[in-house]
């Protein structure tokens, strides 16, 4: 994402015990609504962390104004979640120097929300890049083996609302069986990033594995009715580090 280097992003992260991934995309939309923000994250917990069901994360912008020092913008930019979930602001700690960098942190201890668990609230300069490599879980919330096969698509969501792009990528998740799903928009089209996990059958090997996922994921992504930028699937964990050309 393209974001000017002085603007804070605040990140809000909370935990749903589902295993309804619409639930969770359910709440997500709301947070979007609540803040305003321009990217979302969806994940399934992973079973050996201490979470169940799925984590959402949001986060929305806040530019710095005039005369504010980087200190500042991040306790302002705070301010609207701290006021939302009713959390004392003087907990809001500023963690760095402007030398070496700076970032706000509210420690939510689990803070019982409207059907949710808020567990996370950090404001830093810069957003999520969604090419970013990330873990990600077994659809069935079932413990990871060295032999899945991961994969990762991105796509193109042709809107700018992020909202409507959360629910357009519903099927393609479904479809994915992703475990983790990442939105970004930066005042154009979303940008979408799917990864799934896909145990290897009994017997095959592990290119009989990566070639045989390659093609189940290509095909269920050829009813998708955006643009596919680039699908990459490997025996690591989402080893992509560089954006797909």
């Amino acid at each position: 994402m393209d974001l000017r280097e002085t603007t804070v992003v605040t990140r809000i992260s909370a935990n749903i015990e589902t295993e309804d991934f619409a639930e969770a995309a359910t709440l997500g939309e709301r947070l979007i609504g609540d803040f305003e923000a321009t990217e979302l994250e969806i994940c399934r917990a992973d079973p050996e962390g201490g979470w169940t069901g799925y984590l959402v994360s949001v986060g929305y912008r806040t530019p710095p104004a005039d005369g504010e020092d980087p200190a500042e913008t991040l306790h302002r930019a705070a301010v609207p979640a701290l006021f939302h979930f009713g959390l004392n602001a003087e907990f809001f700690e500023i963690h760095g120097t402007p030398e070496t960098g700076q970032y706000g942190s509210y420690d939510a201890y689990d803070t019982p929300a409207d059907g949710f668990t808020l567990y996370s609230l950090m404001a830093s300069v810069g957003g999520t890049d969604p090419r970013e490599p990330a873990y990600v879980t077994r659809h069935d919330f079932t413990p990871r083996a060295e032999t899945d096969v991961i994969s990762r698509v991105h796509l193109y969501v042709p809107t700018g609302d992020l909202r409507l792009a959360v629910d357009l990528c519903g099927r393609p998740a479904t479809d994915l069986s992703a475990s983790l799903v990442r939105i970004s928009t930066d005042a154009g089209p979303c940008e979408a990033v799917l990864l799934s996990a896909f145990p290897a059958l009994a017997g095959e090997s592990g290119e009989e594995a990566l070639s045989r996922v390659t093609h189940e994921v290509t095909d269920r992504l050829s009813h998708v009715g955006m643009s596919v930028r680039a699908i990459h699937t490997a025996l690591e964990d989402d080893p992509f580090y560089t954006e797909p050309g």
